[in-house]
């Protein structure tokens, strides 16, 4: 009885895990199947688009938490080396993140389309950028003043400081104004104007780029999930 109980957790744990990698690969297919096209060609006819320009501000912007760099839409993660009871020992734990966009458009030289992505499903295949303080050690202002309004310490160290334990990493990633990138995602009309509302993409890369970054953050996960249900399988046989 335990066994069977214990290989249907395990049996589980590894479906999660594999729901967890696949989400990410949705788009992939359509990704590999679309010819990217300028701002002007996008269609509301369109089932899905991926379109290439330069983003450009409609009025708003933000600045990035970390960086304090004006951008158009952010990602951000912080994470902490701890040592505890329930976690694998010296790894990262998470701490916080949150997102934040607003409207931009991309344009080029023969025209211009809205995007307006939503913040329920914002992700974005960006550069990543990321500021580790070592235990103990104050943080730059910008991120302390962040933290602080966070409700956190802005900073962390103890007994097991000098062999890193207390370690933070502060990453971002930001939709930079001027800058060419892929917006992929379905196409709207929307007040008298096509808009790519909550696209599934934006990224700094081409779409091939794109899939093999997914690939690659998919990979663990899908390796976890497939070992978890073999083991999970292995018990229930023997149940």
């Amino acid at each position: 009885m335990i066994v069977a109980i214990l290989g249907g957790v395990i049996l589980l744990s590894g479906v999660a895990f594999g729901w967890y990698g696949l989400r990410s690969l949705t788009v992939v297919p359509r990704l590999l199947g679309t010819e990217p096209v300028d701002p002007a060609s996008v269609s509301s006819d369109d089932d899905f688009v991926v379109c290439r320009g330069r983003t450009q501000s409609v009025g708003e912007s933000l600045n990035a938490p970390f960086s304090g760099t004006e951008c158009l839409g952010l990602e951000y993660e912080i994470s902490e080396r701890r040592l505890t009871a329930d976690e694998i020992p010296f790894t990262w734990s998470h701490l916080d993140d949150g997102v934040a966009t607003v409207p931009f458009e991309l344009r080029d030289d023969g025209g211009r389309v809205r995007v307006e992505p939503e913040s329920k499903h914002f992700r974005l295949d960006t550069a990543s950028e990321t500021v580790t303080v070592s235990a103990g050690d104050d943080p730059p202002e910008q991120i302390r003043s962040f933290v602080a309004a966070r409700g956190m310490s802005p900073t962390a160290g103890g007994l097991l400081s000098s062999l890193g334990i207390g370690t933070r990493r502060y990453t971002e990633r930001r939709v930079d104004p001027e800058e060419t990138h892929v917006v992929a995602g379905p196409p709207e009309y929307r007040d008298g104007r096509v808009v790519l509302a909550d696209p599934a993409v934006i990224a700094d890369r081409s779409p091939m780029g794109v899939v093999r970054r997914r690939l690659r953050v998919a990979a663990f996960p899908l390796v976890a999930a497939a070992a978890f249900l073999l083991a999970g399988a292995g018990l229930l046989a023997f149940a």
